[in-house]
């Protein structure tokens, strides 16, 4: 018993120094350069590599684009082409992923420089089959965690309470050998995320 608990520990340190570490090279904020007519610039700070994309609110998507740079991140987007609306600027990192609210309005458009929503994605980290999840909750919503093997069948399911912050270590050491596939949802997303057993 000693024993599981003292790897434990070392793994909840590892999985907070991924995380950690995770954060520093994935973590961004949007500044607003300007806003001229239906063009908007800004840039992103503290990302060298990102995907944006653009969706309308039936969550089509209109533009799509992967973005690495060694410097912070600048944009400028004509939106000439769309016609008035609400639209929706999606910024994804390795680490979390924000939205942004687009006004277009006659011949201006507007772009929000705070996110109306942030995800925080899960991290998993898998140590000769002890598998550890941590999930940061900022909306502290219900966290449903699945996992599956290679069969695609069901071994484990589990919804945690509305917390900030979920963790849980899975010992698949002695499990069958294989693949298996982790489900995480919450805030309305699936994050699926597969490991290895050797």
């Amino acid at each position: 018993m000693k024993k599981i608990l003292k790897f434990s520990l070392v793994l909840a340190a590892i999985v907070l120094t991924a995380v950690q570490a995770h954060a520093g090279n994935a973590d961004f904020s949007l500044d607003l350069i300007k806003e001229e007519g239906k063009t908007v610039s800004f840039s992103l700070k503290e990302i060298k590599k990102i995907d944006l994309s653009i969706y309308d609110t039936n969550d089509s998507l209109i533009y799509q684009e992967k973005v690495t740079s060694e410097d912070n991140i600048n944009r400028t987007y004509d939106l000439t082409a769309l016609p008035d609306g609400i639209y929706f600027l999606k910024a994804e990192s390795a680490l979390k992923i924000s939205k942004y609210k687009i006004e277009v309005v006659g011949n201006k458009a507007k772009l929000s420089t705070n996110a109306i929503s942030e995800v925080y994605k899960p991290v998993l980290v898998n140590k000769n089959g002890i598998v550890a999840l941590n999930v940061l909750n900022l909306e502290k919503v219900p966290v449903t965690v699945a996992v599956y093997n290679s069969d695609q069948t069901e071994v484990y399911k589990e919804t945690f309470a509305a917390d900030l912050h979920v963790g849980k270590i899975f010992d698949l050491s002695s499990a069958q050998k294989g693949k298996y596939t982790f489900e995480i949802t919450y805030n309305s997303k699936t994050f699926s995320e597969t490991v290895a057993t050797k």
